[in-house]
């Protein structure tokens, strides 16, 4: 970060973001970029179809959708993925040293006062998830890789607006993602999901409004390692149906209702790794009491940054 960006930058954290400050893409939010992101996701790399060395491709956000939501922090991956701790499996930058809480303080200010890119630039007011795969021509290399029936199947999923993507480049292995379609409770069907229960590997429901009723299917996916529900209404009574996942190996709990109580329901699932329940009402007690039934186990507990109606994304 140059001279110029770092008195700026300092300014306004010993100020505490006064509501008159700008914030300035190109002399504060930029240097943070280049230096903590751009090694992944420039031009030269672009991990998960994400480029974030531009205005334009920050906003057409990557295979996960969109990343930026102009004046909503808390919605924004951008910002919310540098505030994990940095064993979570979703932390940003995953290489390289992570952002400053200075840092992190900069960029929520930048998108609570709109994410402006500067003079001139006007933000889309209908932003849509896109992706370079949800365009792409049908004879695309992604398509070619999946082969057979899987074709057909990962196309109608798509065509739901789920975002389905091969694991590791693995044309025999998918992982599916509700985040960012438009599901209402009882809405979500997985069952939707059963034909491809023998190679599902990852499912996310993050920020989705699911309900406990919805998981009732979840025992059908039974090929599933990871899950994550982190950031939904979902409590104990979830855990009845993920408890019959028996090749589950890491799940995502944190910011939802559950608590000591429905954490021990895991209790018989061998092959679990690791479960991540910050911003929930489990206790050091309740995760010491579950890592001692199955052996291996790390239940990660934390501080959540979110605020007290925490949970879904708004739906858009």
């Amino acid at each position: 970060m140059n001279a110029q960006a770092c008195l700026c930058f300092c300014s306004l954290v010993w100020l505490g973001f006064p509501s008159n400050a700008a914030v300035d893409f190109d002399r504060q939010i930029k240097p943070i970029l280049e230096e903590k992101c751009y090694r992944c996701h420039d031009d030269e790399k672009v991990k998960g179809d994400l480029r974030l060395d531009s205005p334009e491709g920050i906003l057409a956000g990557g295979k996960g959708g969109i990343v930026l939501v102009p004046g909503e922090p808390n919605e924004s991956s951008l910002f919310i993925l540098t505030t994990y701790p940095k064993d979570d499996p979703d932390y940003m930058p995953q290489k390289g040293e992570g952002l400053s809480k200075p840092e992190q303080n900069l960029l929520k200010a930048w998108i609570e006062k709109g994410a402006s890119f500067g003079e001139g630039f006007v933000h889309d007011q209908n932003p849509r998830v896109r992706s370079k795969f949800a365009e792409a021509d049908p004879d695309s290399v992604r398509k070619y890789m999946i082969m057979g029936d899987a074709l057909e199947i990962v196309e109608n999923l798509r065509a739901s607006d789920l975002l389905v993507d091969t694991v590791n480049h693995d044309s025999s292995l998918f992982e599916v993602s509700y985040t960012h379609a438009d599901r209402g409770p009882g809405e979500f069907e997985l069952t939707s999901l059963a034909p491809l229960k023998e190679s599902l590997k990852k499912l996310t429901l993050a920020r989705t409004r699911i309900t406990n009723e919805d998981l009732s299917s979840l025992s059908e996916l039974a090929s599933i390692e990871y899950l994550d529900l982190s950031r939904t209404e979902v409590d104990d009574h979830s855990l009845d149906f993920v408890s019959q996942m028996v090749n589950l190996r890491t799940l995502n709990l944190r910011d939802t209702k559950v608590t000591d109580e429905g954490l021990l329901k895991l209790a018989n699932l061998k092959q679990l790794e690791r479960v991540y329940v910050w911003g929930t009402l489990v206790t050091s007690t309740g995760a010491t009491r579950l890592e001692k039934r199955i052996e291996g186990l790390a239940v990660k507990l934390g501080t959540s940054i979110l605020p007290p109606n925490r949970g879904r994304s708004p739906q858009r």
